[in-house]
């Protein structure tokens, strides 16, 4: 069979974004991959002026927003800077199609099947595994063991999977960022080209119950130092009381890391619902409500987790990544160039 060569015939899942990853090369994948974590070897993150240093002008949003939001087609780069520097977040609404989005609940669904380890009973199965579980050979290089298995175990048990795992899915998901014009935004508001994470792009689908004990600040195992944006995609109706989990955010502009404090914190990274309260201020914890195609934008400093409640019947799907300045990035993220 010739490289590229797909035994699945397209249409066969009725998923647009399926069908055009079979049919993708997977060879050329890994080589532009395996070429952008090389980019990162022999580089050395230097310290630089970050965009939350940086004065900006105030965007007026409408009144009785509890957290700032914008529609993509109104949506300008000030919207971010002014959103970022008054709260630490912001929700660009219908920033990707809706219905591309909602393919990618499959698209997840796959991936995180490649990625449990389980053998595939026949060709087409074992076809899927094959291409949604190619990751590049830099990667086991760049994260040598223990620490590749801790990190894949961490994104399983927690219903995750790294989007590296999948060459496919990565040069895939960089063309649709693209194609909306993700790396002007990122690099306008970063004020230097950027790069992204290895470690932190990833595909999620929380395991049901949620943990209550997830505050946490990505910074605690980043580092505070660096240059850093979060795009967090939502792929399907979650949030609020929608009945899937979407996130619990403080919505408040923080510029240090804060301890765990008074009362457990599940890891040494993470916050203890009593220090997460302490550092309210007149903010309250808001769980928006998200459609396929939204995105929330944030930084290293916001104390967020997935919503904690009982009462979610579905499971909610999304996209994540991390995104750095090229000068000023956490090495032990494993850095990738765009």
């Amino acid at each position: 069979m010739a490289t590229g060569e797909s035994p699945v015939k397209a249409g066969s899942y009725q998923n647009s974004v399926v069908d055009e990853l079979l049919q993708r090369d997977p060879g050329k994948d890994l080589s532009r991959i395996n070429q952008r974590l090389l980019d990162y070897v022999n580089r050395e993150p230097v310290s630089a002026l970050r965009a939350i240093d940086i004065k900006v002008p105030q965007v007026t949003f409408p009144e009785g927003q509890d957290v700032p939001e914008i529609n993509a087609t109104e949506f300008e780069i000030n919207h971010l800077r002014s959103a970022m520097a008054s709260h630490g977040c912001l929700i660009i609404r219908g920033l990707f199609n809706r219905r591309t989005m909602a393919d990618f609940c499959r698209v997840i669904d796959l991936a995180m099947e490649a990625t449990n380890g389980k053998p595939k009973q026949d060709e087409h199965a074992a076809h899927i595994s094959e291409m949604f579980s190619n990751p590049p050979s830099k990667f086991s290089s760049l994260l040598p063991e223990p620490s590749l298995s801790y990190a894949r175990k961490f994104h399983r048990d927690g219903g995750s999977a790294m989007c590296v795992e999948s060459a496919s899915i990565s040069e895939h998901l960089l063309e649709l960022y693209a194609s909306v014009g993700i790396k002007k935004i990122v690099a306008d508001y970063l004020g230097e080209a950027p790069c992204l994470s290895a470690l932190k792009w990833v595909l999620r689908r929380p395991t049901l119950p949620i943990n209550r004990d997830g505050w946490h600040q990505d910074g605690a195992f980043m580092g505070q130092g660096i240059n850093s944006l979060n795009m967090w995609i939502a792929a399907n109706h979650c949030g609020g009381k929608s009945g899937a989990p979407g996130m619990d955010l403080l919505p408040q502009r923080l510029t240090e890391i804060l301890g765990a404090g008074e009362g457990e914190a599940v890891f040494d990274w993470s916050v203890s619902d009593h220090a997460m309260k302490t550092s309210q201020s007149k903010h309250a914890v808001i769980a928006p409500v998200f459609e396929a195609g939204d995105a929330l934008f944030f930084d290293h400093f916001l104390l967020h987790r997935t919503q904690y409640g009982n009462d979610f019947i579905r499971p909610r799907y999304a996209i994540e990544t991390w995104f750095f300045g090229e000068k000023n990035f956490p090495r032990n993220q494993v850095p990738l160039s765009w």
